[in-house]
């Protein structure tokens, strides 16, 4: 894409200097000589601002200067692809191309139907918005290339630090863009202010959200590879492995409550936004107000799912702590083992019946992949609840070891009724591998 691209748009970038020089000179050359002033090259600084106001009512300028600052736009914009990003793939490539289509269509289009400024301020607006749009564009390619990264394990340290640094570029350029719009546009009014520092605002949350959930990611990688060169060394001792493991499951929740409020202040703040439009232009029953009642419907219905989702999230984690039994420090150091979800140390963990630890958040997140109600263990396949989704909370009770529970004998509770639904209900093993003798 930027190697295709690049040479023309710097070709065209050259004949705009071009251009813009020849005219300066032309213009010079009839000041200086053209009306007889001799062959010194002295310009009177009065003629020469007249001149300079001359050559800006020129359509010929201005169209020069126009194509030098877009083409210079891209060439920054392509430079930056290639050095941070080098070769897109075509699934990068079309969320791209659609972010900027969905971009320019809400940005470009609809505020102009909304505000419906004079020319000057049509430019100002373009200028404004193709800034935020470029930041807004490399934020959403740098968190699809860290995803893409994160899902590798080939991927290195080297290229994860890369395009971390295009996140960290984007605050700190957003934060800056912020602060000239305090500075240049306190005074335009509070609607108008408000209109431009709503999209920088919603970067700025969107990117550090990014920067934490992908930072934390990213301190895992390098942790994971300092244990594997460790462990290539010598044995890591249980107290290294559990502190790695609390550190894991620590950064864990940082992560899900940091996004899940960044998500809603994200939200809130593109419904205040479409809120605020509504308010300037008023309900005139037109293409535009459905186009923003649509919106609004969505966002809303984004931020209900959204507070759903995560108050579940917490249910279900709630459910699972008390139905599952912990393990114990003597299982956790007998075993040796890391999580076989996510491959990260356990501090703690959780015993299934077949014995098998995991993390309760890796757990978690395998039982939300179950299909058709099956859910079994991530190792053995062992089913562990026997009926559909809506006795799930009943089979993970259960679960709960309770020692008393059957008198006159060793077996728990969890033990007892996991032998009569096996004997009610049984199942063939999956890991068998050998075909059964025949008869």
């Amino acid at each position: 894409m930027g190697l295709g691209y690049g040479p023309v748009v710097a070709l065209y970038t050259a004949l705009s200097v071009g251009g813009i020089a020849w005219k300066l000179n032309s213009a010079w050359w009839t000041m200086t000589y053209g009306k007889g002033q001799g062959g010194g090259g002295q310009m009177d600084p009065s003629e020469a601002a007249r001149t300079l106001q001359a050559m800006l009512q020129s359509s010929v300028v201005v169209a020069l200067l126009v194509n030098l600052l877009v083409n210079f736009f891209l060439l920054v914009t392509l430079s930056m692809k290639t050095v941070f990003f080098g070769q897109l793939s075509l699934v990068e490539t079309q969320k791209v191309v659609e972010r900027l289509i969905n971009y320019v269509l809400f940005k470009g289009l609809f505020l102009t139907w909304v505000v419906r400024p004079e020319m000057m301020q049509i430019a100002v607006w373009l200028a404004w918005f193709s800034v935020l749009g470029f930041l807004k564009m490399f934020q959403g390619l740098a968190r699809d290339r860290l995803e893409r990264l994160n899902a590798s394990p080939s991927a290195t340290m080297l290229a994860h630090i890369r395009v971390y640094t295009v996140l960290l570029f984007v605050l700190l350029f957003d934060l800056l863009w912020m602060q000239l719009c305090l500075l240049l546009f306190k005074d335009t009014g509070t609607s108008t202010f408000l209109l431009l520092l709503f999209e920088p605002l919603s970067i700025a949350f969107d990117t550090l959200q990014a920067v934490i959930v992908h930072g934390m990611q990213l301190l895992d990688t390098w942790q994971r590879q300092n244990l594997d060169i460790s462990a290539h060394d010598i044995s890591l001792q249980p107290s290294e492995r559990s502190a790695a493991g609390a550190a894991w499951e620590w950064r864990g929740t940082v992560v899900r409550n940091c996004s899940f409020v960044m998500d809603i202040v994200s939200l809130l703040l593109a419904l205040g936004h479409c809120v605020h439009i509504w308010w300037l232009r008023g309900l005139a029953f037109q293409v535009v107000d459905a186009i923003l009642f649509l919106n609004l419907r969505a966002l809303l219905s984004a931020i209900s799912k959204r507070i759903k989702g995560f108050m579940r999230l917490r249910a279900a984690m709630t459910t699972l702590q008390g139905a599952l039994p912990d393990a114990t420090q003597d299982e956790l150091l007998g075993y040796e083992d890391d999580c076989a979800i996510c491959k990260e140390p356990m501090a703690r963990a959780k015993r299934l019946p077949c014995a098998h630890l995991f993390h309760l958040a890796c757990l978690r997140s395998w039982l939300d992949q179950g299909l058709a109600d099956t859910y079994s263990c991530p190792t053995c396949r062992r089913p562990l609840f026997m009926g559909g989704f809506r006795t799930a909370t009943n089979n993970l009770q259960r679960l709960v070891d309770v020692p008393t529970a059957s008198p006159g004998t060793n077996e728990t509770q969890a033990q007892v009724a996991q032998r009569q639904d096996l004997a009610a209900a049984p199942s063939p093993p999956l890991t068998t591998l050998t075909p059964a003798p025949a008869p």
